[in-house]
């Protein structure tokens, strides 16, 4: 698939992984343990979402989003986060610069979503209470930097996917409550 032909798909993936978050953090008031599924469905956005960015620049390649260790598959977040942040990918404002503190955040959020992938976790209240909802809202944020606020690719025809993942990053910082 050529670069600009993912976007639409990523930003679908950004949107369906924000309205999973936001049901499961919903369900978790009553049923705890639903929060466990919150990690999951804000990496496989975040996951999307820096995909839509690397893919947006006409100089974008088909290696800029893969693993290269295996090549048939998305890079993990990690890598992805990276190369966001490399001028070799992107230029400001659309070039990720973040404090180490969300870089950290980020690297919590995707440590739950693999631990609970990988059923390392065991016992009651152990994975719905790995994250401080703080966490979440770093994913958020770079969430609304490279979807929303400095797009690295073109928004014409992306109208309403955009004004619906606006929609989901406002309710589920709300549900989240203040940063602290």
């Amino acid at each position: 698939m050529a670069p600009r032909e993912r976007i639409g798909p990523a930003l679908a993936t950004v949107l369906e992984g924000l309205k999973l978050a936001r049901r499961e953090l919903a369900g978790s008031e009553a049923d705890p343990p639903r929060r466990r599924w919150v990690p999951v469905a804000l990496v496989s956005a975040l996951q999307a979402g820096l995909v839509a960015a690397l893919s947006g620049y006409e100089s974008a390649g088909e290696g800029d989003v893969t693993d290269p260790s295996q090549p048939d598959r998305v890079a993990p977040v990690a890598l992805l986060l990276r190369r966001a942040r490399s001028a070799e990918y992107l230029t400001p404002p659309e070039r990720l610069e973040l404090p180490g503190r969300t870089v950290r955040d980020i690297e919590t959020v995707a440590a739950a979503r693999n631990a609970v992938l990988h059923g390392v976790l065991h016992g009651p209240g152990m994975a719905e209470n790995l994250l401080v909802n703080d966490t979440f809202h770093s994913v958020l944020q770079v969430l609304q930097q490279v979807c929303l606020t400095h797009p690295a690719f073109p928004v014409e025809g992306h109208g309403v996917m955009l004004a619906l993942i606006r929609d989901e990053i406002s309710a589920l910082r709300q549900a989240l409550g203040p940063t602290g």
